[in-house]
């Protein structure tokens, strides 16, 4: 008789590591335009806000095509100017917060980059609406006679210091990215999920085989 032919030999099962996969998650680009809109439209109310709380210079009508400020009262434009930014802070960290709850399925780098760019057009219009509100609240000091005390709410560009002069205004435009960046990768940060809680990645793991 032969000998029976020698058996395969049996390698016992290794430990299976745990894997991750991706699955699909709804993605609507309407609510992260809806989300950016909405971002930029809160540059309204901070431009608004700006104009209501800064404090106005108080002048006076030297002329029927003039009028000073007090020098003692430039103080109050660097002030106004820092308002504004700390305003703009506020506004990035708040854009951070509406991005990050009601467009949860984009957070990540593309639901950072429409923040950001949305808050820098936002911190225009809340430039252009601060300085409208300005103008609305006050006379304009041409259209008062001589000798007339008029209000008036502080420029937002100090133009190199001084009024008329060059500077550099984009400078405030950078604030309210600049916060919502920060903002962002502390909430990156203090995710407990690889995913951002996002809901696109499932932890598998499997027991190992008994050998």
């Amino acid at each position: 008789m032969s000998d029976p032919a020698p058996s395969a030999p049996v390698i016992p099962d290794e430990p299976v590591a745990a894997t991750s996969r991706r699955h699909s998650v709804d993605r609507p680009v309407a609510a992260l335009a809806a989300v950016a809109g909405a971002i930029v439209l809160l540059g309204v109310v901070v431009g608004v806000l700006w104009a209501v709380v800064t404090p106005a210079l108080t002048g006076r009508v030297v002329s029927a095509d003039s009028a000073i400020v007090p020098a003692t009262a430039f103080g109050s434009e660097f002030a106004a100017v820092g308002t504004f930014a700390l305003l703009l802070f506020g506004y990035g960290i708040i854009a951070v917060l509406i991005g990050w709850i009601a467009c949860r399925a984009w957070r990540g780098p593309v639901g950072f980059v429409v923040v950001a760019v949305a808050t820098v057009a936002g911190s225009i219009v809340a430039a252009v609406a601060g300085t409208w509100m300005a103008d609305w609240r006050f006379d304009d000091p041409r259209a008062m006679p001589v000798g007339s005390t008029f209000y008036v709410v502080p420029d937002l560009w100090l133009d190199g210091a001084v009024r008329g002069g060059f500077g550099g205004g984009w400078v405030l435009f950078v604030c309210a990215p600049l916060a919502a960046a920060l903002f962002y990768l502390g909430a990156a940060l203090a995710s407990r999920t690889a995913d951002l809680g996002v809901g696109d990645l499932d932890e598998m793991h499997e027991p190992a085989a008994a050998g």
